[in-house]
């Protein structure tokens, strides 16, 4: 397609679980052990940790729609989509010098924008601590230039949430490739926790990743949203990525 629309037009950051798949991105699959849900005060735990490192080891796959709005041109243009997410199961492998479990994500399908249609396939490497699964970082090759990007410290999401609850989770450090000797900014990640409306045996866990520049300008914000059962088990409902030069892109499961 001319006029620059292409996999990374969007940026790819897939620091949580999720987003990975838009600009390839996401968010950090971390998980931590952790047990089924149980009630508590002020209403349910819900295991998120024990979720995640599901996901980790199993992987999924998963029908989306894509929409949006994206320069082209210098025009901002409707886009439109659909595609498949693919999450890989866990494998071993090495990140930064050290043994990581390692997961590739995938999204495969087609965009269409000012009345033309291309293909669109976009993907990352997340890494996770073996053992706990604890996010480590990620690899990513995409349109825009190469990434490498490394947790300041393990991300480890909470063993269990309760509806209303959120916090930090951390900060990965950008960089252009595994020397680290070119920093590219940080990004800060958080959740939060929220009642589910279309059902009342789980709760919506949004995934949150601000993205920063050398100069801490903020560059993109994605958003990752799941559904979380009261037997650990994520769906996803839809992710995010907004840019300040990029326009956005939703990707909504079918």
């Amino acid at each position: 397609m001319s006029g620059s629309l292409k996999p990374g037009s969007v940026r790819s950051a897939a620091h949580l679980p999720g987003v990975a798949f838009l600009a390839s991105a996401a968010l950090a699959l971390s998980g931590c052990g952790g047990g089924g849900s149980t009630a508590v005060q002020g209403g349910t735990a819900y295991g998120l940790a024990n979720a995640l490192g599901k996901l980790v080891t199993q992987g999924f796959s998963v029908s989306v729609t894509l929409s949006g709005s994206l320069p082209i041109n210098g025009v901002a243009t409707t886009v439109t989509g659909s595609g498949t997410l693919t999450y890989g199961a866990g494998a071993s492998g090495t990140f930064n010098g050290a043994a990581a479990l390692l997961q590739d994500q995938t999204l495969s399908g087609s965009v269409t924008a000012a009345g033309q249609t291309d293909p669109y396939t976009t993907s990352v490497t997340d890494y996770y601590a073996t053992g706990n699964d604890a996010f480590l970082g990620e690899v990513n090759n995409t349109a825009n230039g190469a990434e490498y990007d490394v947790a300041q410290s393990p991300i480890v999401y909470p063993a269990t949430v309760v509806d209303g609850s959120s916090g930090a989770l951390g900060t990965v450090s950008r960089y252009t490739d595994s020397t680290m000797s070119v920093a590219l900014g940080t990004a800060q990640v958080s959740y939060s926790v929220k009642t589910d409306s279309t059902s009342s045996g789980s709760v919506i866990v949004e995934l949150k990743e601000l993205v920063y520049d050398t100069q801490n300008r903020l560059l993109e914000t994605d958003l990752t949203d799941y559904a979380l059962s009261t037997n650990d088990v994520l769906s996803l409902v839809s992710a995010s990525v907004q840019t300040t030069n990029n326009g956005t892109l939703t990707a909504t499961a079918q």
